[in-house]
């Protein structure tokens, strides 16, 4: 059995080991542009953490600022309707009263994987949100685990998100909870 698992290991090591050595900032760049890039990036990665922690602070200031003017959104992995191109301020009015008929939430929104390309850059980040409400129809907590695919603009006001895609990998708990904080179950 040994034999196997050192095979598969050895095989699975350069791939992991190469990921590992993809250098964030070219070596051989000048020390402002290295230092340009490592500005973004932190930027960016307080932007993906300022979505999920306006949720839980209730702060739609917050939530309003990380986003362009006009945005397009795919959340259909957990409200259905596929992409659809609204504005920031038409987002933030609907789903402010979501999370206003919930009694708590928690929202990690972490990076995974950050790439820049000039004013441009993709991320995708980690989905992992936990609703609570309790109610009569079950648990109190509904849990969702996933990656969000973002792309974003750099504006005169720094990084914002321009489009999101939702991706759902597992749900946990008690769907009502969120049927019943969008409106949709009494």
């Amino acid at each position: 059995m040994k034999p196997i698992i050192a095979i598969v290991a050895a095989t699975l090591l350069p791939t992991f080991v190469a990921a590992q050595q993809i250098p964030i900032v070219d070596p051989v760049s000048s020390p402002e542009v290295k230092l340009q890039i490592l500005l973004d990036r932190e930027e960016i990665r307080q932007v993906i953490t300022n979505y999920g922690l306006a949720f839980d602070m209730q702060d739609w200031d917050l939530h309003r600022s990380v986003f362009t003017d006009e945005i397009q959104m795919d959340f259909t992995a957990s409200l259905g309707g596929g992409l659809q191109t609204l504005s920031a301020d038409d987002w933030v009015s609907a789903v402010k009263p979501f999370f206003a008929n919930l009694e708590g939430t928690q929202h990690i929104a972490m990076p995974l994987t950050i790439q820049i390309d000039g004013d441009t850059a993709y991320v995708r980040s980690m989905l992992h949100a936990r609703h609570h409400l309790p109610n009569s129809k079950g648990g109190p907590v509904q849990k969702m685990v996933g990656h969000y695919d973002n792309w974003l603009i750099r504006t005169d006001e720094g990084w914002k998100i321009a489009k999101m895609v939702q991706t759902i990998t597992w749900n946990e708990g008690n769907w009502y909870i969120i049927e019943k904080a969008a409106g949709l179950s009494e």
